[in-house]
């Protein structure tokens, strides 16, 4: 009898364990995490016309313009965080010394008083002064012949640049400011049911919104297609794969062959992750469960916020009242801020729930 109880006991711990580890983690709330529903305010600035997306440095939020305003206009605004007041506006138009085409990816940079614009479609980095009132850029880097097909890079805290590659095996690649390259880590995997894919169409299934932080050792990557977010460990070189909410993969098809093979999703295919943030203590990763054919139809793109450790631990949910396009986190000043998707779009700040940071 006393045999039977330790069977019964080792079994049912068996069980239990099972069903601990089968949870998902974005199954709220059957996995025990808090979700919060957050009330934000909109703000709107006159002198931001198109804005595309959202970052910060210092007292500051870095709002990025479209490249579709009009060319005698800035495409950057520096707006004071707590009083959220527009500060000064950078940025000319052109292809000129110190000017910009366009102004595509934020990198807050190595120096605590400057940040830097990646312009993709002239492939130039430019670095800004974050205290004062010139609309020029004050540094340009112009991306070498090796380095061609980067077409999304950050500073790393070794002045390297951490890039994605159009067409490589790998996830991300290091160069130097030779454009020489340092390394190249993680490999795609292959999708299955369609090994026909090569690197340059993995890289288009897998694509996403690159993100660093001011610490320079986390790089995520919030994927558009899929549900997964990639977080890379600069110190230990290693990545860390989160899937979800849909563990399902989209299809696509291939259109063309060889050099000319593109990958197409539908239109009616739902969007993942639009948008990340690296914080000191978590990830945000802004979610939108809506396809291109929804958003053109009811102006809503992503309301939903996924807090996650370093590590890739879920930690939460939060659930906004107002739909955003881009987000960046401040969490000494407790607030979410992003791109209102509304007809005039301004910038949405949400209250991060206190009982959060407490943990």
């Amino acid at each position: 009898m006393k045999i039977q109880y330790i069977l019964l006991f080792i079994l049912f711990s068996l069980v239990q364990c099972t069903s601990k580890t089968s949870i998902d983690p974005f199954d709220f709330p059957n996995n025990g995490k808090p979700q919060y529903e957050l009330v934000g305010e909109k703000i709107y600035f006159p002198e931001v016309l198109s804005p595309w997306k959202i970052d910060q440095k210092e007292e500051f939020l870095i709002i990025q313009e479209s490249y579709k305003i009009p060319s005698d206009k800035p495409l950057i605004h520096l707006i004071k965080k707590k009083s959220l007041t527009l500060f000064a506006s950078k940025g000319v138009i052109g292809e000129g010394p110190g000017q910009l085409t366009d102004a595509d990816i934020f990198d807050p940079g190595l120096s605590d008083s400057t940040f830097w614009i990646n312009a993709v479609m002239s492939k130039k980095m430019a670095q800004f002064n974050l205290y004062d009132t010139s609309r020029l850029s004050i540094r340009e880097f112009r991306q070498p012949e090796s380095m061609l097909f980067a077409y999304m890079m950050y500073l790393t805290k070794e002045e390297t640049f951490m890039c994605l590659v159009a067409d490589t095996p790998n996830k991300l690649t290091e160069y130097d400011f030779d454009g020489k390259k340092v390394g190249g880590y993680g490999t795609w995997e292959q999708i299955p049911g369609q090994p026909e894919m090569d690197n340059f169409l993995l890289m288009t299934y897998n694509k996403g919104r690159l993100k660093s932080n001011k610490e320079k050792r986390f790089y995520v990557k919030a994927s558009f297609y899929r549900d997964r977010i990639e977080i890379f460990d600069y110190q230990t070189k290693t990545f860390t794969n989160v899937d979800g909410p849909r563990k399902e993969l989209p299809p696509a098809q291939i259109s063309g062959s060889g050099s000319n093979s593109a990958l197409v999703f539908s239109m009616d295919q739902k969007y993942g992750h639009k948008d990340v943030a690296v914080s000191e203590r978590f990830i945000y990763s802004l979610y939108s469960g809506r396809s291109q054919q929804d958003i053109q139809k009811t102006g809503r793109d992503s309301e939903t916020v996924f807090v996650l450790s370093k590590k890739g631990e879920v930690i939460s949910k939060l659930m906004l009242n107002k739909s955003i396009r881009g987000l960046t986190v401040d969490e000494s000043l407790g607030k979410i801020y992003g791109i209102t998707t509304d007809e005039d779009p301004g910038i949405a700040v949400f209250d991060i729930p206190k009982e959060l940071l407490k943990n």
